[in-house]
């Protein structure tokens, strides 16, 4: 392309661009009904409680998933009996200078 060329084709886009904004300029705004917003914040409320629900199915999903997956392990885990042993109980020192590691 010449410099010629390139300077009539940018000066078509530039009179195409002008043309399509005067049109734009010359449209009337939309008018809102006085109960637009109502709508819109009924529609906000909505999509929020769909939101809230689907969190809570996800939840629940998950919380039952843990569930039996825990029961399916502890089932199937050995049992055994272990004789009890109080710490506290079996000769320990509980007296006051003791537990605070203070010598008498």
């Amino acid at each position: 392309m010449s410099g010629q060329t390139r300077k009539e084709l940018h000066m078509h886009h530039d009179d195409h661009l002008d043309r399509a904004l005067k049109s734009l300029g010359n449209v009337a705004a939309p008018s809102l009904s006085g109960d637009f917003m109502d709508g819109v914040w009924l529609r906000a409320g909505q999509m929020e409680q769909a939101a809230g629900q689907r969190r809570r199915l996800a939840l629940m999903a998950g919380m039952a998933f843990i569930g039996l997956g825990t029961g399916i392990g502890i089932v199937q885990a050995p049992a055994s009996a272990e004789p009890a042993s109080y710490q506290l109980i079996d000769g320990a020192d509980l007296s006051p200078s003791a537990l605070l590691h203070v010598e008498p």
